[in-house]
């Protein structure tokens, strides 16, 4: 059988049209158009191969999600804004495995070929690359860490080398890369000899060629907790680098509520600089919990990010701020 002929193409359409549109189904098909059952399963396989039938799954959205996806592209310089929709009661892990679907979705749509994958670190990213996918087949990708390792203050499953490592068992045949290094060293000229080293130094190289850099937002409410408490503050009480009124840090850099970033320069802190991310590909900030409001907004205004992905909460509270300062 040719499908350059027209009559074959003729047919799969018409099949196709009666099973995935008029809602036959095959047996009916088979009644109708005098076709055995077994060879009507054949026609769609055929039709779905050679791309007159396309299958896409899409998560669910809403009037009021658009709505607040429009408001964040217009007035934060967003190319896009995914809303993800969540239930009134859902709790922070609920609206957490509820975001990772929807960057799924978002992932599989921007990776392709000879494509480089940059990952910064914390539990948002840890639960999107525990829940990724890849529904298609690529080749040549490599996926590099953005930042070092908060040596012994935080679990390993939420750094950036491990999260590398996960996603690249994900995609086949992809190349990894790591950073052998803790985020921040006690030296700059300590900083210059770890860097140096080849594994390091290629991985820094390559972040100039990131054409996806996937990364979370800390915020300054959340040093309650003791582990990021522990690396963010210093053992006498300073703040860290949430100092000057500094609301969030995206790659362990703060930024205030109007986007401005700390003054103080970061000459020992290993990781892509804030102005090195911009000049990436397209850049996916991720965050959920209506607490991060402010550092995201902050994000925001500092034009950190290509695409945001976050839920409608959140989303919510983004425009009560900017509506305020208005």
């Amino acid at each position: 059988m040719t499908y350059s002929n027209a009559k074959q193409i003729e047919r799969l359409v018409q099949v196709s049209e009666m099973y995935y549109t008029q809602k036959y189904s095959q047996n009916q098909i088979s009644e109708k158009l005098h076709i055995h059952r077994t060879e009507i399963s054949r026609l769609l396989k055929k039709a779905r191969q050679i791309g007159i039938v396309k299958i896409t799954v899409a998560p669910p959205t809403s009037r009021i999600n658009d709505d607040l996806a429009n408001f964040m592209c217009k007035n934060f310089n967003l190319g896009q804004a995914i809303i993800v929709p969540t239930e009134e009661n859902s709790d922070y892990q609920d609206d957490l495995e509820s975001l990772s679907v929807y960057t799924n979705n978002l992932l599989n749509e921007f990776i392709k070929d000879n494509c480089v994958i940059g990952l910064s670190w914390g539990e948002t990213i840890k639960k999107v690359i525990a829940n990724f996918f890849l529904s298609k087949k690529v080749k040549n990708v490599s996926i590099v860490p953005l930042i070092g390792s908060p040596m012994g203050k935080l679990e390993i499953s939420c750094q950036a080398n491990h999260l590398v490592h996960q996603m690249c068992d994900k995609i086949p045949n992809s190349k990894l890369f790591s950073l052998d290094t803790p985020v921040f060293l006690n030296s700059e000229k300590f900083m210059h000899e770890i860097l140096s080293t080849e594994t390091n130094r290629n991985s820094v190289r390559l972040w100039e060629k990131v054409n996806i850099a996937l990364v979370g937002i800390g915020s300054a409410k959340m040093v309650d907790n003791y582990n990021w408490r522990t690396f963010y503050k210093k053992e006498d009480g300073d703040e860290g680098i949430y100092k000057d009124s500094m609301v969030g840090d995206v790659l362990s850099q703060s930024f205030s509520i109007d986007g401005d970033e700390y003054r103080e320069v970061y000459p020992n802190l290993v990781g892509a600089s804030l102005s090195q991310l911009r000049k990436m590909n397209t850049v996916i900030g991720v965050a959920v919990g209506e607490s991060k409001a402010e550092a995201i907004f902050g994000g925001l205004r500092a034009n950190l990010f290509d695409i945001l992905v976050t839920t409608d909460k959140v989303a919510k509270q983004i425009k009560k701020i900017h509506l305020s300062q208005m």
